[in-house]
């Protein structure tokens, strides 16, 4: 963390904190609270870990902020049932509000992968609207912290899924009126789980690409326009970029392998 070039940035996203009996709990406590650096005390009640290094880093750059991110790929199982009645989402955000308060974060980010279906365990029908609410209760119990915080305001962000398919399991416009932005995970659009190599965070569709239905739409460009296309604002909308690539092995030598077996 103190390597970052936080002069640089204006928001860094700590992933991830895991859900447990509905409520936001630590990842990895080891890593998040505990783990010293130099400078750091092992006194009772000494704080330590990233989330410390976090607060330091924020000293030295008072206009960094900082956004705790929950769930994610791996730990997105336990959503739905936090999402499911009106008592679940309100210990939910209190718990996430508690957490984000206890550890200095300026903000949420929502990371569910994904309502419904899609991800690692399937959903059910309800967590559509249930992911609606959800974040409208987050959203409320960040105003009411910001109000007793002297009207600071704290972020709501999620992370959302860029292919079509998935994407008409959010109410994006509603959801897009309650968070202050959408991170899109524009990227991993193809992988080793596809039958031909491809691009996997391709800018703009390709002529020459030879997939079809809705894989033809998997690119930087037609995701953004059918996020818009469904009434989110552009300024709301922040494109992601992965660092890192994908590849391939026997692949034939044609095209430069590309959309090759």
């Amino acid at each position: 963390v103190s390597q970052m070039p936080a002069a640089q940035l204006t928001h860094i996203n700590y992933a991830f904190a895991n859900i447990a009996n509905g409520q936001c709990v630590l990842g990895d406590p080891y890593a998040d609270t505990d783990k010293a650096f130099p400078g750091d005390s092992w006194d009772t009640g000494a704080k330590r870990g990233n989330f410390n290094q976090l607060t330091k880093l924020k000293a030295i750059n008072p206009n960094l902020r900082t956004l705790i991110s929950v769930g994610g790929w791996t730990w997105s199982a336990n959503f739905s049932a936090a999402a499911g009645t009106p008592q679940s989402r309100a210990t939910f955000a209190q718990s996430c509000v508690n957490f984000m308060k206890t550890y200095g974060f300026d903000g949420i980010d929502i990371d569910w992968e994904y309502p419904v279906s899609g991800g690692l365990q399937s959903g059910v029908a309800a967590d559509k609207a249930n992911y609606t609410l959800l974040l409208q209760a987050l959203r409320d119990e960040l105003n009411r912290q910001g109000s007793a915080d002297a009207g600071k305001h704290y972020d709501l962000t999620i992370a959302a899924p860029a292919g079509p398919s998935i994407l008409t399991n959010l109410e994006i416009s509603k959801v897009a009126s309650t968070v202050d932005w959408i991170n899109l995970m524009t990227y991993d659009f193809h992988g080793a789980w596809d039958a031909k190599t491809n691009h996997q965070s391709a800018l703009f569709d390709s002529p020459n690409d030879p997939s079809t239905g809705d894989q033809k739409l998997y690119n930087s460009n037609d995701a953004i326009e059918a996020f818009i296309s469904r009434g989110v604002p552009a300024a709301k909308l922040n494109l992601g970029i992965g660092y890192y690539g994908r590849g391939w092995t026997g692949v034939a030598n044609a095209n430069n392998g590309l959309y090759q077996t």
